[in-house]
């Protein structure tokens, strides 16, 4: 059962939710002549206030248009990403976002009717800054540098969708099968299945500590060893690195990141396993044995990633390794995929769509130090985790409301994850841990066997 209610939006704090002319032009009525006769095709049911519908009635997804007008002209003028603003206006409604979207968005994508806005949208055609609302609720924060390696969500939206770990990153369930292949360029491919059974939110934890363990195995973290944590996250990599006896330097560029850092390895009782600095890694000096990131482009794209090969090109000793966990596309970005980032440019970050593999891969080949060892990849798992996230904030709407995110907002981020998810479950993202070694010396020092 959908329920669709009255909405209300703050005009003045969301001025791009402001009513498109109703059925202006012709083209909205195109759009929603062309949906009609597509509901079928498409697997959904689509409901009309006077009690009409398209599509057949035991469709998988089902959509509840309350304001069809509204939906059909932000469609035709805005395209995925009006799809996105007529969510948070509230103008329509499903019992399963992510299932829409991944209907929805190749459909309005494809379609001439449904405006392109493309590439020119991040950030650079005044759609990501006509007040659309960065994730601190109101103007985008200025970044410090020109590249930023952590994503700018403050720890209280954080709280709300995650578990205690506060990971904002893919996690790995206990089951699923795993297979291992050679790549014809010599790397190693593991794959990881899909949990043989969905996880529940109680899961969450362990599968992100358990993902953070892989990645510092990845990464030959062991007692004694220097680490450089490149991106902290809210303190779970760094911590786990410490209590497996290494030496973890790592930092952050938000003062209130530093804090939130600080407090929880001193309760963890780790202030004096890991050296934290506020500042940027680009910045670090000396050698380590091993580099560690989560996410480095989640902000700032194929440059965030760039800035962690290049860091780790600089310290790692000889024979040192790098780990970091990404998302990318497995070729060309699908033109949902570059939409639905179009609508990311305007509300929560204008890094763009994904990298495309081939393009990480030849800035690892570039950087004249590292080699490509390996990547595990665990898209399913990551699905599951973002599955997680939307169920989690989905229940905590009224803790979301008393920290001041107003019902727009909570619309946003739900529509966030939710395309999140539907990239993932598409195929239009994979997520993966990767890894790169450092060269032997000239002297001949081997490198350490891969895991």
């Amino acid at each position: 059962m959908v329920r669709v209610e009255p909405q209300t939006v703050d005009l003045e704090r969301w001025p791009a939710l402001a009513p498109p002319a109703r059925g202006g032009g012709g083209g909205a009525g195109l759009v929603a002549q062309a949906l009609r006769r597509a509901a079928r095709d498409l697997g959904m049911r689509i409901d009309y206030p006077d009690a009409s519908a398209a599509g057949e009635y035991d469709a998988e997804v089902r959509v509840v248009l309350r304001e069809p007008d509204l939906f059909w002209a932000r469609l035709a003028s805005s395209g995925v990403v009006g799809l996105g603003e007529s969510y948070m206006a509230g103008e329509w409604a499903t019992s399963d976002l992510c299932a829409a979207v991944v209907r929805l968005a190749p459909w309005i994508a494809a379609h001439p009717d449904c405006a392109d806005p493309g590439e020119r949208a991040y950030g650079r055609d005044g759609r990501g800054a006509r007040e659309g609302r960065g994730v601190s609720g109101g103007r985008r924060r200025e970044r410090k540098s020109p590249i930023s390696l952590e994503d700018s969500v403050p720890g209280s939206l954080t709280s709300l969708y995650t578990d205690e770990t506060m990971s904002t990153s893919g996690a790995l369930f206990a089951s699923g099968a795993r297979t291992r292949t050679r790549l014809e360029d010599g790397t190693d491919l593991v794959h990881l299945e899909a949990p043989a059974s969905p996880p529940g939110r109680s899961d969450l934890g362990d599968a992100q500590r358990r993902s953070a363990d892989t990645l510092l195995t990845l990464a030959g973290v062991a007692e004694g060893a220097r680490v450089l944590v490149a991106t902290p996250g809210w303190g779970e990599l760094p911590m786990r690195a410490a209590e497996r006896g290494a030496h973890v330097r790592t930092m952050t560029g938000s003062t209130e990141r530093l804090a939130a850092l600080g407090s929880r390895l001193a309760a963890a009782g780790l202030e004096d396993s890991v050296s934290l600095y506020l500042g940027s890694p680009s910045e670090a000096g000396g050698s380590v044995d091993a580099v560690v990131a989560v996410d480095p482009g989640v902000d700032s794209g194929l440059a965030g990633i760039v800035e962690v090969l290049r860091v780790a090109d600089r310290l790692l000793e000889p024979g040192g390794r790098l780990a970091v966990h990404v998302v990318a596309c497995p070729a060309r970005p699908e033109p949902a995929l570059v939409e639905l980032a179009a609508w990311r440019a305007a509300y929560v970050c204008d890094a763009g769509p994904a990298p495309a593999w081939a393009d990480i891969g030849e800035q690892i080949a570039r950087t004249s130090g590292l080699r490509l060892r390996g990547r595990v990849d665990a898209t399913a798992h990551h699905a599951e985790t973002v599955r997680l996230w939307s169920d989690s904030f989905a229940l905590r709407g009224r803790d979301a409301a008393a920290l001041g995110f107003d019902a727009v907002y909570r619309r946003m981020w739900a529509f966030h994850l939710a395309a999140m998810e539907a990239e993932l479950r598409s195929g239009w993202v994979e997520s993966m841990q990767v890894l790169a070694e450092a060269a032997p010396s000239a002297a001949g020092r081997p490198t350490r066997p891969a895991p």
